[in-house]
């Protein structure tokens, strides 16, 4: 699971960063026995600028080369966030990059948000991904896409979820009360953006006993 690697893009002299956490992971990819790579978001630091996402494609090429499965969505400095323009990401991260593989689902408006199946330890799983700036069209893609697989576990990826206190801010808490509370298929919820870690627990009664 990667997240936030925005400033390892946008600086040259600390790009080897990225690059070797690929490198890494596809050098132990057996002896782990590692079937699935997540990012959560800020793939690089300034969405306007093309010298960015040109390393940040050169570096997740390897993973394409070696069919090493892997997932990414839009953070907020991957969007002009006064226009929400999604334009430059779908360029070098949209659905041309991953249509072709297997284990890609489907997409929503060119890779905004996605989903992917895949199966490991013998259970079958739907990773769900929506990028920056959600809003009921979204939203219901996200429920569509989990009604549609209710035979698999669903691990929900998103950028901004979960404040560093474990709370919830406004976009969040429409998640979780929209699509996070009403998919008894969710067991994990991942995200980035804030500058800290913290694992938070709920639990939920699906059935009324």
């Amino acid at each position: 699971w990667e997240s936030d690697t925005q400033y390892y893009n946008a600086r040259e002299e600390i790009y080897d960063r990225q690059t070797s956490i690929h490198d890494y992971l596809l050098r132990v990819r057996d002896d782990i026995n590692l079937q699935y790579l997540i990012h959560t978001g800020d793939i690089v630091d300034w969405s306007t600028h093309e010298e960015q996402w040109q390393r940040a494609a050169a570096a997740y090429s390897p993973l394409d080369q070696a069919g090493l499965p892997y997932g990414v969505l839009a953070g907020n400095h991957d969007v002009d966030q006064t226009t929400n323009d999604y334009g430059p990401y779908s360029q070098w991260f949209g659905d041309a990059r991953f249509a072709d593989n297997p284990w890609f689902g489907g997409s929503h408006l060119d890779n905004r948000g996605h989903y992917d199946l895949i199966t490991a330890g013998g259970i079958d799983f739907i990773f769900l991904y929506m990028g920056w700036g959600a809003t009921d069209e979204q939203i219901t893609w996200m429920n569509d896409t989990l009604d549609a697989y209710p035979e698999r576990i669903a691990v929900v990826s998103l950028h901004e979820y979960m404040l560093t206190t474990g709370g919830l801010g406004p976009l969040p808490q429409r998640i979780y009360d929209e699509v996070i509370a009403t998919q008894p298929t969710v067991k994990f919820v991942l995200s980035g953006h804030y500058h800290d870690a913290y694992t938070r627990t709920d639990t939920f009664d699906d059935d009324g006993d």
